[in-house]
């Protein structure tokens, strides 16, 4: 075995917060890979070849050709544990139950990934519980673990791995973390700025209402679920970069996405539509020759679908 362990993990906060933990578990002798459901097969693929004596995937959903890869891994020995809370089909469960050396599956989306694993470890090491809790603290918290959830928000994309080991360590913050988790703290009182006003509405082909936003001149400005509490819509739209939006239905509603998934032409620009039909779905363009109308476009053509 050329490596002792590898982490592949989604690079939001939740996935960075089951990296700090197996950073921890694994005392530092692990490499991290960052990836999501659309490349985890290719990934893992990559890391079969440098044949890990243990392979952790967090925060990211299994697929058919993912289960191919994870099977082979297993014959050749090598302990594979899956950690997440996405949607799986039945069949993939068991397989993955059958030939993975552990597997902790929650498809409730509120019960983040970093939360299932911090319960599985706490018998190891109760800080693992602690770092996962972090998870929640966009809502509640402590002060450490809502500092925690905006240091790692700052790192969403782009995540530092000295960071992480910082979390795994229970490091003090540095004079770059504080101003980076300050700078979190000004981004939430401008979100709280825009919710106070009332959005921008749109009625869908089928009657509801669709809240549309753009925050894409902020980076790191995410108003997430935070729009339904403040507003009675069924969905919102908001743009969150140049090239990417993200389409929610209103928790507990029923509302879902499904006709939406996958990918669409709208009169040459071409988006893709992932992630989670039953409440989020993740809207991308390519990162080049974005037309000016292209918010305009994206927003018809969640009009017309929902």
């Amino acid at each position: 075995m050329s490596e002792t362990a590898v982490i592949l993990t989604h690079g939001d906060v939740d996935g960075m917060t089951c990296a700090a933990q197996l950073i921890r578990r694994e005392q530092g002798e692990c490499r991290i890979v960052y990836s999501n459901a659309t490349w985890i097969a290719r990934a893992l693929q990559r890391v079969f070849e440098s044949l890990p004596s243990r392979v952790y995937i967090t925060d990211i959903p299994c697929n058919e050709r993912a289960a191919d890869v994870a099977e082979q891994m297993a014959a050749q020995g090598i302990g594979v544990h899956w950690i997440d809370h996405h949607g799986w089909s039945g069949e993939l469960l068991d397989r993955m139950k059958r030939s993975c050396a552990r597997v902790i599956h929650n498809e409730a989306i509120n019960t983040p990934a970093g939360v299932l694993l911090g319960a599985w470890l706490k018998h190891e090491d109760a800080y693992c519980e602690q770092i996962g809790g972090i998870c929640y603290a966009s809502e509640k918290g402590t002060d450490w673990e809502r500092d925690w959830f905006r240091l790692l928000s700052s790192y969403v994309g782009r995540s530092d791995r000295a960071v992480l080991d910082g979390l795994a360590h229970g490091s003090e913050f540095s004079a770059d973390d504080l101003q980076r988790i300050e700078g979190q703290r000004n981004l939430e009182t401008q979100g709280e700025d825009i919710l106070a006003v009332q959005p921008r509405t749109v009625t869908t082909h089928s009657g509801r209402r669709l809240a549309v936003y753009d925050t894409s001149a902020t980076p790191g400005l995410y108003l997430g679920g935070k729009v339904f509490r403040h507003h009675p819509v069924d969905y919102c739209l908001v743009r969150i970069a140049a090239h990417k939006w993200q389409l929610a239905s209103s928790p507990g509603s029923g509302l879902r996405l499904d006709g939406l998934v996958g990918s669409h032409d709208l009169d040459g620009l071409h988006i893709r539509a992932a992630g989670r039909p039953d409440r989020l779905l993740s809207v991308t363009t390519g990162r080049s020759d974005i037309p000016s109308d292209a918010h305009h476009r994206i927003t018809d053509w969640a009009t017309n679908a929902l």
